[in-house]
């Protein structure tokens, strides 16, 4: 059965009642952009909507890669994608905004006496990638990454932790977490995998080489692994000249043994469906049944508000899960719950 033959219904309901964001996505993704006219009007509109002029704003006006605020390029850019925003599909604004972006971030100091000097980047790459850009530059990066992180879980290690007595004068609040082995953020390059890392091979993996493509699935399975899921929370302590940092940004699938209601299930499974290894493991088709039990017969779904937080913090850790439905209206969360289902949905149909 075709895709919009399974869930016509529930594609009916997300273009009646939603906003013009969920209609542009639904019009251009889950129809294929079936109507070049309807989806040409309805892009003007979005551009044009108060969300959108918003954030765009807050990116052009940006202060940091890396923060919790909209004014951080990892929100506000991946807050404009999820409405639909895309380089080069004629989104004349974002696109200025986005060869600016590109062009700061190229050139973006580095020091060199940093742990973290080049988190930077590792940040507002894969992001770039996710809005559609593909300099060469931006691909060579990723692809820095991956053949970096494939080096590193070939070893097959999980235990990444030093030992804590090799260290003093640890401040009070980092105490009861781990230190992460300097050897493996040597020079700022982290060789562990980062969430920010799966966006980027999840972007580029229709385009990489056959290799490439094996080393990104070894990496994937790599995090799929028990034994990573016992790593952690945010992996520990970093390092550096008797100065500490507290990490963050571990890739692991949200723990479905824990309240997963509480955890950014659809955001994993957004991501981790993209690729063919995730989407046929145990934990995603666990992860799909929960989530299926929030469907009602015409393919619509009722999600919880956990599972659809809008909140001023990082994107990446599922705050932003809001499309710009008025959350007063009743079925404001039904209609962004459904519209991320349906996507997921859909992307696994590809990699199934």
């Amino acid at each position: 059965m075709l895709f919009c033959e399974k869930y016509g219904k529930a594609i009916d309901f997300l273009l009646e009642k939603s906003n013009i964001a969920v209609r542009y996505r639904v019009t251009r993704e889950l129809c294929d952009g079936s109507n070049p006219n309807d989806l040409e009007n309805l892009q003007e509109e979005l551009i044009y909507s108060e969300r959108a002029v918003r954030l765009i704003n807050c990116l052009k006006n940006r202060k940091e890669y890396h923060g919790s605020t909209l004014y951080a390029v990892e929100n506000s850019l991946n807050m404009l994608v999820d409405m639909g925003f895309q380089y080069g599909k004629g989104f004349s604004e974002f696109d200025e905004v986005i060869n600016e972006l590109a062009d700061e971030a190229r050139e973006l100091p580095v020091d060199k006496n940093h742990v973290l000097r080049h988190l930077s980047h590792i940040v507002v790459v894969p992001f770039l990638l996710r809005a559609g850009f593909r300099d060469e530059w931006v691909k060579e990066f990723t692809i820095k990454r991956i053949c970096l992180i494939h080096d590193f879980v070939t070893l097959n290690q999980y235990d990444i932790y030093d030992d804590i007595l090799k260290y003093k004068s640890i401040p009070k609040c980092f105490r009861n977490r781990p230190i992460v082995r300097p050897d493996l953020y040597e020079n700022g390059w982290f060789k562990i995998p980062l969430e920010y890392d799966i966006y980027g091979f999840a972007c580029l993996m229709p385009e990489l080489t056959v290799d490439l493509q094996s080393k990104v699935n070894d990496i994937i399975s790599y995090i799929l692994d028990s034994r990573f899921q016992a790593i952690k929370d945010g992996y520990g302590i970093l390092a550096d000249k008797k100065r500490y940092w507290a990490m963050g940004w571990d890739p692991k699938p949200t723990d479905l043994r824990k309240d997963y209601r509480c955890n950014p299930i659809l955001l994993k499974l957004d991501l981790l469906g993209r690729f063919s290894v995730a989407a046929n493991s145990e934990w995603f088709t666990q992860a799909l049944k929960l989530i299926n039990e929030y469907t009602d017969e015409s393919g619509i779904y009722h999600f919880p508000k956990s599972f659809l937080t809008e909140k001023d913090s990082n994107w990446i850790l599922g705050s932003h899960m809001g499309l710009g439905e008025n959350r007063r209206r009743k079925d404001a969360l039904t209609i962004e719950g459904t519209f991320r289902a349906l996507v997921i949905m859909k992307n696994i149909l590809k990699e199934m």
